[in-house]
């Protein structure tokens, strides 16, 4: 009982390190959806091998809670560390501050901050499997509750971070309670044991706790962890650094400016900041409007967006920025704050949401958001978004975003992404502007004025409102708007682009390609080919799958295959099914962490009761791959049952809040976690090696999770769309299904 419940600190303790990792690589790395799939790849490719490798090694130590002790000793040592080490690292990689990393960059830099702790969960778990197996009987329902434990442990943990660690204390303070809970378990299981030997360790945890307890009652842990917040942006003196629900948020002074950076990207200077930018997003929509009253600023508005939009004579400007501890660290460093202004209102919610549930019209909306980079930012770039924009404003109303371009020359990767996003705009509108500069503005209306206002109509209203500007002036807007510059960026934006839709968000594949151009052209021909990508192109691999299960029927030799590729299968699909629901629940529901923080605990849950059930029934079970094969089966049933409830049916729709996304996350957990303890006994049944059966199972269920992590979210979603994506996962377990039908009748 005792190992038990110490596994349940270390599925805790996995789930709280691996955010707390994932969050300070993120500010490293600026996260893109390849970087964040990177990360995630690593920590399940590096923990699969620690599982698979070093299993091997737990069958040659003894089988004693003790032995168990000194790997979570080890823990309280590397956790801290990596921490450290995670905000050092673009010093060893060689990453300015600022400076966006290379795929290879930050390959190297996740594999240097993850192995040690992933080497050591990986390893933990068939070594504890492998003491509970050896101190009681029916090893697969002892694997199996320590599979169930992990599960639970890893949801508390997951739960506890997103709505109580992460709101009061800092990251290192996080990590330090974790270590401390891991080493009083620890304490549990050395207290019964009395000899020098087991002494030295009593001696060794307990002052690790001391030390923990002192560090945090004393402070020390805030003074180190701002300390070592300055080795993430050398050259920069660190102001502030903080981590709120939503972000990171630092201040750093640099010469005599202040910049201000949420994970990792600068959003603004002072006080310079970029005035042309600035000027450009504010002052033109708001021009092309005949008498702008009510104006809406999606995100990016205190860096002086929203002081620039005050020039004009607004009655009011309504300004949506999700995360307040945003608002209130600008208003710390500001001399003066644009909030000052009575005419502005600041909502604190998450601005698609906040349109798609308003009933208030707006004149202008002016979105200064970063470009789709990820799935959740590219949802404000797709045509239901767009179409929604369109039914807030008014007849004559304005809608405004930049995109990243370049007048002189757009390479084909830039040139995708422009075009996307242009056909995606003039699907919905009909009226639509392009401006060309280091980036193109859009401006779109519902109206038919647009295209009827030229330069000197401009310059007239410029003048007629008296603005006071640095940049714009009616030569600077005779400049901008000339009508041979303006045409020759049309010319190229009319050719067909791919349409960006919730269902279908291509856009993000094409800033991927965009992002890859500056640090790998090489692989320019690869994601020119991946963006021709056909369903049948994934599906005609898995057919390989079959080869080897087909050689060893034929010399009808017993293989653990059928069962690896079994959990394999589950492992792409279970990955598949949550990144898909938190992609759908954001886009229904808005940029809101703390309920998706539900919808992984509500996975872990399934896990949990699925490998509970399976423990209990599976005693009494005499045809063990019969129904491992139907479980699998059920997993592609649910994989095409998937889209069509989120995104097709509309089913959800009518539904409030995170509820019925947690749902059926939990049925996906639930049919993975049935699984592995049934797997575990049908494997045994062959090999009485506890450990290395229970690695390799392990393994090639954490290899299918890295599989599934790094293709869906970069790859299959954006180019196939969420349907097809589906499609995949659920044929893949379908021959994982057949082929265990087929190993059945062989076995016969």
């Amino acid at each position: 009982m005792a190992i038990l419940v110490a596994f349940l600190a270390v599925g805790f303790g996995e789930t709280v390190g691996q955010v707390l990792l994932i969050r300070e690589l993120i500010v490293s790395f600026q996260g893109n959806e390849l970087s964040l799939g990177v990360i995630l790849s690593c920590w399940l490719l590096m923990t699969a091998l620690g599982s698979w490798l070093l299993g091997r090694v737990a069958d040659r130590l003894p089988a004693e809670p003790s032995a168990f002790v000194v790997t979570i000793i080890l823990y309280a040592f590397i956790l801290p560390g990596q921490v450290l080490l995670a905000r050092g690292v673009n010093s060893i990689t060689g990453v300015g501050v600022g400076e966006i990393a290379g795929l290879g960059t930050i390959l190297l830099a996740c594999l240097i901050v993850l192995t040690p702790s992933c080497l050591l969960h990986g390893f933990q778990f068939p070594f504890a499997c492998r003491i509970v197996a050896a101190r009681q009987d029916m090893a697969s329902v002892q694997v199996g509750r320590v599979y169930v434990i992990e599960a639970i442990g890893s949801m508390v943990g997951g739960a506890l971070f997103a709505y109580v660690l992460v709101h009061y204390l800092n990251h290192l303070e996080i990590a330090a309670l974790t270590v401390l809970f891991n080493l009083a378990v620890a304490l549990t299981l050395l207290s019964p044991l009395i000899s020098i030997r087991f002494a030295v360790r009593k001696l060794v945890v307990g002052a690790l706790c001391l030390a923990i307890i002192v560090s945090l009652q004393t402070g020390s842990l805030n003074r180190l962890d701002l300390h070592s917040s300055q080795w993430q942006w050398q050259g920069h003196r660190v102001i502030s650094v903080e981590n709120s629900v939503y972000q990171n948020i630092a201040v750093t002074e640099k010469g005599e400016q202040l910049n201000f950076f949420a994970n990792g990207v600068l959003l603004f200077t002072i006080p310079v900041p970029d005035i042309k930018t600035t000027e450009e997003l504010a002052h033109l929509p708001l021009l092309y409007h005949p008498a702008p009253r009510s104006i809406l600023v999606i995100g990016g508005g205190m860096g002086g967006l929203l002081e620039e939009i005050t020039r004009h004579p607004v009655h009011s400007i309504l300004y949506i920025e999700p995360d307040p501890r945003m608002i209130q660290t600008t208003e710390e460093h500001l001399p003066v704050t644009p909030l000052d202004d009575a005419r502005i209102d600041v909502e604190h919610t998450d601005g698609r949401l906040f349109v798609e549930t308003t009933e208030t019209s707006f004149d202008v909306v002016i979105m200064n958001l970063p470009s789709p980079s990820t799935l959740q930012m590219n949802r404000f770039y797709t045509s239901d978004f767009f179409n929604t924009v369109q039914d807030i404003l008014e007849d004559d109303g304005v809608f405004a975003f930049g995109m990243p371009s370049s007048e002189a020359y757009m390479g084909d990767e830039m040139m995708r992404l422009n075009q996307g996003l242009y056909t995606t705009l003039t699907e919905i509108f009909p009226e639509v502007l392009a401006i060309p500069n280091d980036f193109t503005l859009l401006v779109a209306s519902p109206g038919a004025a647009l295209q009827r206002l030229d330069a000197d109509d401009i310059s007239r209203r410029y003048q007629e409102r008296e603005l006071e500007t640095r940049l714009i002036t009616p030569q600077y807007i005779e400049y901008k708007l000339s009508p041979d510059r303006v045409s020759r960026l049309t010319a190229y934006l009319d050719e067909a682009g791919d349409v960006n839709r919730d269902g279908r968000p291509i856009s993000t594949f094409h800033n991927l390609a965009l992002w890859n151009a500056m640090f790998h052209p090489g692989l320019k021909g690869t994601l020119d080919l991946a963006l021709e990508a056909k369903l049948w192109w994934f599906l005609l691999p898995m057919l390989a799958l079959l080869a080897p299960a087909l050689i060893r029927f034929r010399r009808r030799e017993p293989t653990i295959y059928p069962i690896g590729l079994a959990l394999f299968a589950t492992g792409f699909a279970g990955m598949t099914f949550t990144i898909v629901l938190l992609f759908a629940f954001q886009v229904a529901h808005g940029h809101l962490y703390q309920k998706i923080g539900i919808l992984i605990a509500s996975f872990m849950l399934g896990l949990a009761l699925g490998g509970l059930m399976m423990n209990r029934f599976m005693v009494r079970m005499t045809r063990d791959m019969q129904v491992l094969g139907g479980i699998v089966l059920a997993v592609a049933l649910y994989a095409g049952l998937l889209p069509w409830l989120v995104l097709v049916s509309g089913a959800l729709s009518g539904i409030p809040g995170e509820a019925p996304y947690s749902a059926l996350n939990l049925i996906a957990g639930f049919l993975a976690g049935m699984q592995f303890p049934l797997a575990t006994r049908i494997c045994l049944h062959r090999s009485k090696t506890v450990a290395p059966i229970v690695g390799l199972l392990y393994a090639a269920d954490l290899w299918g999770a890295v599989l599934g992590a790094l293709l869906t979210s970069v790859l299959l979603m954006p180019i196939l769309g969420v349907l097809n994506t589906c499609v995949v996962a659920g044929v893949l377990s379908a021959v994982a299904a057949g082929v265990l039908g087929a190993s059945t009748r062989f076995s016969r």
